[in-house]
This record gives C-alpha cells, structure tokens and sequence, in this order.
C-alpha cells in the first residue's frame, strides 16, 4: 500500500509541474511554454501554453517599434474582426493594448471603446537593443464579442505585425503585418 501512494503523490507531483503556468515577467526560459510557433519572414517566435481556462502567451522578435499579435476566428475582410493586442514602451514602461478591429483596413480601437473591456490578465515585457521580448495571458473565453474565442486545435488566422516606431498610431504604411491561416493553439 505504501508503494502506491508514495507513487501516486509522485505522478501528481509530476502533473503539476507539467501544467504549471508560465510566469508572466518579460523572459522566456528554456521550457517555459510548452508550445512555440517561429515565423520566417517576419523573424517573430509566438510561444504558448494553456494552463486550465487561460492561455499565457509570449512573443520574440526584432522591432524599433511596436510589436503585436491578432487573431481572426476566420477569413473575413481584411482584418475586420480581429482580436488584436499590441504592445509598446512608454518612458521605459510596457503599455499592453487589448484592441478590436471594426473596419477592414486602418488602426484598430481598444476593446472599451468597442463596448468590450482589457482582457489582459498580466503582462510582462523587456525591449533591449531593439529585441523583444513580452508575454501576458487571458481567458481561452472572455465572453466578450472584442475577442477571439480560443479552443485548442481550432484553426484561426493568426496576424503578426511590427512598427518602425513606439508610436501605437503610426501610419499603416510604415508598419509590416504578416497573416498566418490555419493556425492553432
């Protein structure tokens, strides 16, 4: 009987340090997202891990600017509907946008000005050098019509983009975005 306690607290053990939560503070260590994604032509890595109802989330890639990721639950016009989240630094602090898009093409606006609210739980980011590095994390499922639903292994749209400047309002034409479809988490 004592064998199979002492084994059974040991595979519990074992399946909480498997699903234990990223820690949201700007680095990534080795292992710390059970899943990543590197896209080529854009040079950004997408890490992820989805820990009971909540996705943690994390980004890598060179930028002067900007960095953001969206996501559209499918093929629409444009990126008109996307769940979108950008992140910038503001005198030496991360500011993290929770954002929607409601036109096909131009800037998009906060979730709380689309009637939807910042679903951002944490976030976390270092910019160094022109690299970044930024992670936070929300619910799979906001309930809110401003977000993407996650479910693991439903295919969605993944959007990438960068900007030449911190500048969140800076002209499209001076940004680069990139579109993966069939992407899953």
């Amino acid at each position: 009987m004592r064998i199979k306690g002492v084994f059974w607290l040991g595979m519990m053990a074992l399946g909480l340090a498997l699903a234990q939560a990223p820690k949201v503070d700007g680095k990534i260590a080795p292992g710390e997202y059970a899943k990543s994604y590197k896209h080529e032509k854009s040079g950004i890595t997408v890490y992820w891990s989805i820990v009971g109802d909540t996705i943690y989330l994390a980004l890598e890639g060179e930028s002067k600017g900007w960095i953001g990721l969206g996501l559209l639950a499918e093929k629409t016009n444009k990126k008109q509907g996307a769940d979108q989240y950008l992140f910038y630094m503001e005198g030496g602090k991360l500011v993290a946008l929770d954002m929607y898009q409601t036109k096909r093409t131009g800037a998009p606006a906060t979730d709380d000005k689309e009637g939807g609210k910042n679903s951002i739980l944490a976030s976390a980011a270092t910019y160094e050098g022109g690299r970044w590095t930024v992670e936070w994390s929300r619910k799979l499922k906001t309930g809110e019509a401003t977000d993407v639903e996650i479910t693991p292994g439903r295919k969605l749209i993944l959007l990438l983009a960068h900007s030449e400047k911190m500048d969140p309002k800076e002209e499209h034409k001076k940004t680069e975005r990139w579109y993966v479809e069939d992407f899953a988490f």
